[in-house]
Parts: C-alpha cells; sequence; structure tokens
C-alpha cells in the first residue's frame, strides 16, 4: 500500500472512532468541546495546503470530472456539506453568527469552513449556556443576542 492509501484508511479509522465515541455520549461534556472541531482543523487545513502548493489550488477538478466515481465524490461532497450546514445554521444563528457570513466560508473552504463554524457555534453555545442547558435556553439569535461572526 502506499502512503497515501495509508492516510486514507487513517482517515476513515479515526472518523469511524470519533462517531462511534460521539454515539456513547449521554450527557454534556465537561471540557470545551470546541476544540475538538478546532484541533481537527489544523492538521485538515496543512494537508489541504500541502494539496494547493504541490498539486495547485484547483488540482482536485481533473480527479472530480474524470470519471463517474469522481462526479459521485464531488455530489456527495457538496450534499454532505449542504447538509451539515443546513442542520448547523440553526444553532448557528441562534448562538447569534451571522449565515450569510458562514455559508460563504463554508462554500469556498469545503470542510475547513464548517468545523470552524462548528467550533464557533459550540464556544458561543457555551458561553450563553446556564449550567445543565446544551443549546443555550432563549439566549440568541431573534431573541436580541448581538449577531456575531
Amino acid at each position: 500500500m502506499t502512503i497515501a492509501e495509508w492516510v486514507a484508511l487513517g482517515g476513515f479509522a479515526v472518523a469511524a472512532t470519533a462517531m462511534l465515541l460521539v454515539t456513547q455520549t449521554k450527557e454534556r461534556v465537561a471540557w470545551p468541546a470546541w476544540l475538538v472541531p478546532a484541533g481537527l482543523v489544523v492538521p485538515f487545513a496543512a494537508l489541504t495546503a500541502y494539496a494547493v502548493f504541490t498539486q495547485e489550488l484547483f488540482g482536485f477538478w481533473p480527479l472530480l470530472t474524470r470519471s463517474p466515481w469522481g462526479l459521485q465524490a464531488w455530489f456527495d461532497l457538496l450534499i454532505c456539506l449542504t447538509a451539515a450546514f443546513f442542520l448547523l445554521q440553526n444553532r448557528a444563528r441562534a448562538a447569534g453568527m451571522k449565515s450569510e457570513v458562514w455559508v460563504l466560508v463554508v462554500m469556498t473552504t469545503g470542510g475547513i469552513g464548517l468545523l470552524l463554524m462548528l467550533a464557533r457555534t459550540v464556544y458561543l453555545e457555551r458561553q450563553q449556556a446556564p449550567d445543565g442547558d446544551v443549546h443555550g435556553g432563549e439566549a440568541g439569535g431573534e431573541d436580541g443576542a448581538q449577531e456575531r461572526t
């Protein structure tokens, strides 16, 4: 196996483990949960920077448009980003964030922007929420909180 194949399998293993751990979490964690998506951004952004540096900004495009599998991967990415943004944007708006700004960030940076949006949302929710209230109670969004980016 090549190094790239090992990295791909390692990424799958990390993602699967993270998803399984999340399903086992019954209560709100005491530590700053926003650090998880924020921490994931760093190595992912580094990998992205390496890809851009070695393959140019749109080096992914020929891979995605060359075959039916490439197109399937492209639409899978778009559908997953859209679904995740759809699910997150109401929480982000309730926390006082401007969805219009974040849709541009997510559409131009993909998973990096989505992870940053998630980290910011969780951080703001934790700042607003009284102890034991996972979603910030009545604070935020249309209830009079100032909008944040």
